[in-house]
């Protein structure tokens, strides 16, 4: 049950998170991250050179650190 709670907190922490990115392009990568797109779809989507999804992932992995969010990377 704990587990769950941690969980949800952590879900809760996430959305705040998202909900208070300023720039759009950032926020619709999020989202789209969440959604499962890989890097080619959101570079096709919105349309991004590969070399600026990798500097808002790189922008974006540093604020969640900042945040106190793990990524599913570490």
């Amino acid at each position: 049950m704990e587990r769950r709670q941690n969980n949800g907190r952590r879900c809760q922490i996430v959305q705040e998170f998202v909900t208070d990115i300023t720039d759009e392009t950032e926020r619709l990568v999020c989202f789209l991250y969440m959604n499962n797109y890989t890097d080619r779809e959101i570079c096709r989507r919105l349309h991004l050179t590969p070399a600026r999804l990798e500097n808002i992932k790189l922008k974006l992995a540093f604020d969640l650190k900042k945040a106190g969010i793990r990524t599913g990377e570490e």
